[in-house]
């Protein structure tokens, strides 16, 4: 139902504006080269520089990062090159932003590289809110080119909403192209209801998606769950303007929405679990042997091969 994001779409708005561009209170880690434009971007070769990248958001250190002196700060105009696949086996993976104040607004192209066995019980920000994915918040920002395999990731909302999704919880007003999850699993929790989980992003708001692929994911939540996003919600409000998919599918996909509130919602989709306030572009994509089902005690509950739940007013597709 109507929620929630409201108010953190509020505070990137107060980021925009009041995010001073002239002194950066931190210098960037110094990676494995590049000086972060375009045409020498900042070089993510290891482990190492990954996590050197989600410290750097999630401390705020990346805060007054812009590039273009747009005022939204967060490495928004910087840009980023993945140059070999990366295994996080071992590491304790942290999103990289996890907030409405601390989110990803860079470029990060991944090279057709790819990211596995990342394990994330994701990060809750001061206000309850909790992402998993190997990005959190990508906001006016974009991810490119990028695989993640084996990925297990699991966020618990204290009091408020949960985001889950392989390759970003939250995507607002951001692209997220030619990218893939595959054999990962996703699950979104909180300690009551309302929270979404996708292969590819657990919510989206005004997101452009293009040419991405989820495979064999097990996807699991109380809410909102879908094989590719968790949920779209576009509202106006927001005013990150409306998502589009393109040339997307997903294939082998199993979506489970469980939970015993029965003052809550369970809904799960082939492609999205809820689509709420949305004019949407959907051109080229399709759901291939989607495993759907809802468990437990929610009214309304449901279960649709392209969407679970269609709420609030019409819908242009």
């Amino acid at each position: 139902m109507k929620k929630r994001i409201l108010g953190i779409a509020l505070a990137i708005c107060m980021m925009i504006f009041c995010v001073p561009m002239g002194v950066f209170a931190a210098e960037a880690p110094i990676f494995s080269g590049g000086t972060g434009t375009q045409g020498d971007p900042w070089l993510i070769a290891s482990q190492a520089d990954l996590s050197a990248l989600a410290e750097f958001l999630n401390s705020g250190n990346a805060e007054q990062f812009d590039a273009e002196n747009a005022g939204v700060g967060n490495c928004h105009g910087y840009y980023f090159k993945q140059t070999a696949d990366i295994d996080l086996t071992g590491v304790t993976w942290e999103p990289i932003g996890y907030s409405g104040s601390y989110y990803f607004a860079g470029n990060y192209d991944g090279g057709g590289h790819s990211i596995t066995n990342a394990v994330s019980t994701g990060k809750v920000d001061p206000e309850g809110y909790a992402t998993a994915g190997i990005f959190g918040w990508v906001a006016f920002g974009s991810v490119a080119n990028l695989h993640v395999k084996n990925a297990n990731f699991v966020a618990t909302g204290q009091n408020n909403y949960s985001y889950v999704g392989g390759i970003a919880g939250v995507c607002y007003g951001s692209s997220i192209e030619n990218c893939s999850v595959v054999n990962s699993s996703l699950e979104s929790k909180r300690n009551n209801n309302n929270n979404c989980a996708g292969s590819i992003v657990g919510y989206s708001t005004g997101g452009t998606f293009e040419k991405c692929a989820a495979e064999n994911n097990q996807i699991r939540t109380m809410a909102y769950g879908g094989g590719f996003v968790g949920e779209v919600d576009d509202d106006p409000d927001y005013g990150a303007g409306n998502s589009t998919f393109t040339n997307g599918y997903v294939a082998n996909c199993t979506v489970i929405s469980e939970t015993d509130d029965s003052q809550g919602t369970s809904f799960s989709g082939g492609f999205a679990g809820e689509i709420t306030d949305s004019t949407l572009t959907i051109q080229n994509c399709y759901v291939y042997q989607a495993t759907l089902s809802t468990v437990g005690n929610a009214v309304p509950q449901g279960t649709g091969v392209f969407a679970g739940n269609l709420w609030g007013g019409q819908y242009d597709c």
